[in-house]
């Protein structure tokens, strides 16, 4: 047992709205058949039942009486926890849909933060297929692949873990025609044979439409594939 990694993992879940106080219990009957011990544990392993303010107490006491190391920010905990997920998930450790519902708690947690808002669209797009039999985000999302198009996202948030990617990421498309990764600007065009006008995503470089943004989940298969080996080229 990890005991820094499962304390961080619960400190993660007390960020949730909704936080269940019995897991500060569980937590203590876990670390007590690991072998862990202190007389707080012992004390909060057998609070069942009691109230939330007792429990918490005895949970940090029993932190300080076992020298556990938790000396991270709020939002490295839940980084840690989505990245935790992602791996359970991509091991078949945990079910797809499991992890989709603990994403959409990391989502609201960190006030929709770019890097887990397609997990949120995912969960919305599940929805619409049932509904009206369509998507809006994820094209590539059928009612016969939910489970590995969830999966797939989660390996991907691994990759982007992985090569330390920051958040202008997500603003990013590569495009097909000069295989720039830039931001893509907005153009406008007019439609023949009439006088209105629309507006499109285009390369910032060469301005074709031909682009596929890192939204979408062969964007960022093929952004991320590009940057790998961009990395290797110039180490």
């Amino acid at each position: 047992m990890n005991v820094i990694e499962e304390t961080q993992i619960l400190l993660a879940k007390k960020l949730f709205f909704g936080f269940d106080s019995q897991k500060y219990v569980d937590w203590a009957i876990d670390l007590l058949y690991a072998d862990f011990e202190s007389e707080s544990l012992i004390i909060l392993a057998g609070l069942n039942g009691y109230d939330t303010e007792e429990k918490e107490e005895y949970f940090w006491k029993s932190i300080e009486e076992l020298q556990i190391d938790i000396k991270k920010s709020d939002y490295e905990l839940i980084e840690n926890y989505a990245l935790f997920t992602a791996r359970q998930v991509v091991e078949n450790k945990l079910k797809a849909l499991d992890g989709l519902n603990i994403m959409l708690d990391i989502v609201r947690a960190t006030d929709h933060d770019a890097k887990y808002i397609q997990f949120s669209d995912i969960d919305e797009d599940i929805d619409y297929l049932n509904h009206c039999e369509q998507t809006i985000f994820n094209s590539g999302l059928k009612k016969d692949n939910i489970e590995e198009y969830i999966k797939n996202e989660f390996a991907l948030l691994i990759e982007i873990e992985t090569l330390e990617l920051d958040n202008s990421i997500f603003e990013k498309s590569i495009c097909n025609k000069c295989g720039l990764i830039e931001k893509p600007k907005l153009k406008t065009r007019r439609k023949f044979f009439a006088s209105t006008t629309y507006q499109i995503w285009v390369c910032g470089n060469c301005g074709s439409d031909k682009i596929e943004h890192f939204s979408s989940q062969t964007g960022k298969k093929r952004i991320i594939e590009r940057l790998k080996q961009d990395k290797k080229t110039y180490t």
